[in-house]
Order: structure tokens, then C-alpha cells, then sequence
């Protein structure tokens, strides 16, 4: 691992002298560490460590880089803040990856419900193959960008032998809504139904965008923000990034009573996924908020102010 590490996330050095193989001009790349070089930068810069095997077993199955990420509120001008210890580290490391459990298995019903609603919507509106005609769309650019992600997931669930895809492709030569859906991604779902248009919709004139809307208790264009949102934290959670302290760089719209925490940060994701669940499965929210508070409760040493917390968080969220 390099030396110097200053930020969680690896950003391109300027170009300051040498070359690469294309004959860019870069530094020289810095030396790996072993386990225990690592360990003694960092108590280089203040940090204590009051059980070097357990520390450096942690390195081993974490990777100091990504490690590194979950320090950042723990220092200050390069060096650590005085009396923090690599068990204070390891706990937000914790925090976070019990944190993104429960937001994942969150995301969970809210994706199924989604690609649910949308596919009995669009067919019902509009017929079996209603997500393929750009016409249902309000930029027929970005539902051929779409269309392309959908079609290499279709060929892709095909070449698995996935058994709703062969049959309807042997039987039809394409997939019907109810079945693309299953195939499709969460992000190429929420791209089709952000570009719906208008007049997408049912014969009464209520448009596919309200219906969906309506299924999850939400204005249309609330809806398409959340689950853009959703989307990119679910993409979070799939590949096992870092949630503690992250800018969110995708952001929810906030409904009205909300509005007072709307930011960057990970608190109006559970905004977001309350009000969800409020409205399609209150019964499951108290045993959800049950289990977020058994585990910040198993962390009581670690601050929720990096993540946006207020400090009376569970009152907005509604947890006893």
C-alpha cells in the first residue's frame, strides 16, 4: 500500500515528472507496504494501538485503503486526533457494514415492488411490449441508451438459461414487460420510468408515471428521484462501499415534512425508505427501525453526525 494516503477514494496524481507507457508525464507509483508497515504509519501519526495482532489481522481482511476511508473524522492535518485507537476505527468500520446490511435488505421490496408496479402499469396501459416503443418516452435518446443496457441483460440472462427469458424468447422472440423486468437492472428501471411521458397511459388519460406514483405513495416526480437515489445507494451496498460519512452525490428529493434534513448525506436515505415503507408495508417498519436501533446500540461509541444524524434521529424516522 502507498505511503501518504490522505483521502478514501483514489484520485489521478498530476502529472509532475516521469512518463508512462503512453508517454503522459506522472510520478513515480509508491512502494507497497507489508501489514506491518502499514500499522506503524499509522501509529506514526498518533494513532494507538493497543493490540498489534488483532490490528493486523483486520488490515489483512479490510485493506488499509479502504480503511482508510472510515479515519477521515478521526484526524486532523494529517495526523491522528490525540487518544484515538484502531479500535475506534474498527467500530465505525463496523457500524457501517451492519448499516449497509440493513439498508441492502431494506432496498430489497422496494426494487421487487418497483419493477412490479411499473411492468403491470406499462402493459396494462399501453400493451406487452410497451417499454420497447420510444414513443412511451420523452427522449427517445435515452431510451435507446436504455433499450441497449436492457437488451445486453436480456442476452445475458439467455446465455444463463434463465428459464422465463428462454421461453418467451424461443417462444415469442422477445420479452413481454412482466418478464423484461425480472432481467432488467434496478438502474435501467428507474432510467425507463424517469423518461415516461405524459401520455403514457391509460385510456382514462391517468398517465403510467401517476399510477406508478400512486402505487408508492408519491408524487411522480418524487418518485423518479427516489428511485434514482435508491438505485444508487442499492449499487453502494452491492459492491461493499463505504456508507459512514460518504457524499451522496446522488441526492432524494425530500416530501415537504422532510424537508428540514434534506442534504449529502446518508440520513434521507432513511427518510426515503420510511416513507416507502410507511406506505406499502407499515406493519414491517417498527421491526426495521427495531433492528436500526439494535444497531447503532452496539456502537455507542461511534458519532452519526458524519452520516447526518440529527441528534434526535429516531423521531423523524419514527423508531421507539
Amino acid at each position: 500500500m502507498g505511503k501518504n494516503a490522505t483521502n478514501s477514494t483514489p484520485h489521478a496524481t498530476r502529472p509532475t515528472g516521469g512518463a508512462n507507457q503512453a508517454g503522459s508525464s506522472f510520478i513515480p507509483m509508491k512502494s507497497p507496504l507489508s501489514l506491518r508497515d502499514q500499522l506503524s504509519l499509522m501509529k506514526g501519526r498518533g494513532l494507538l494501538v493497543e493490540d498489534e495482532a488483532s490490528a493486523l489481522s483486520h488490515l489483512a481482511e479490510s485493506n488499509y485503503y479502504r480503511l482508510r476511508g472510515y479515519w477521515l473524522t478521526l484526524e486532523s492535518d494529517g495526523a491522528f486526533i490525540p487518544g484515538t485507537t484502531f479500535d475506534d476505527i474498527w467500530e465505525i468500520y463496523l457500524l457501517d457494514a451492519e448499516l449497509r446490511d440493513w439498508v441492502w435488505r431494506a432496498l430489497a421490496p422496494i426494487e421487487v415492488k418497483a419493477r412490479t408496479s411499473f411492468a403491470y402499469h406499462m402493459s396494462m396501459a399501453l400493451g406487452p411490449l410497451a417499454h420497447e416503443d420510444s414513443n412511451n418516452f420523452l427522449s427517445s435518446k435515452s431510451h435507446a441508451r436504455s433499450m441497449g443496457n436492457f437488451k445486453r441483460e436480456r442476452d445475458r440472462a439467455l446465455d444463463d438459461g434463465v428459464p422465463c427469458v428462454v421461453h418467451n424468447m424461443g417462444k415469442y422472440g422477445d420479452l413481454p414487460i412482466w418478464a423484461a423486468v425480472e432481467v432488467m437492472s434496478m438502474g435501467t428501471v428507474s432510467q425507463l420510468y424517469g423518461n415516461l411521458a405524459d401520455s403514457a397511459a391509460y385510456p382514462n388519460g391517468t398517465s403510467v408515471r401517476a399510477a406508478v406514483a400512486r402505487d408508492f405513495g408519491a408524487k411522480p416526480f418524487i418518485l423518479r428521484s427516489w428511485l434514482r437515489h435508491l438505485t444508487y445507494v442499492r449499487n453502494i451496498c452491492a459492491h461493499h462501499s463505504r456508507l459512514f460519512n460518504r457524499v451522496m452525490t446522488t441526492r432524494p428529493t425530500m416530501i415537504s415534512p422532510d424537508s428540514a434534513y434534506k442534504g449529502d448525506k446518508q440520513f434521507p436515505t432513511l427518510l426515503v425508505i420510511r416513507r416507502i415503507f410507511e406506505s406499502s408495508w407499515p406493519q414491517r417498519w417498527d421491526d426495521l427501525g427495531t433492528e436500526l436501533s439494535a444497531i447503532v446500540g452496539r456502537h455507542p461509541g461511534v458519532s452519526l453526525a458524519p452520516m447526518g444524524f440529527p441528534i434526535d434521529w429516531k423521531r423523524p424516522l419514527r423508531i421507539r
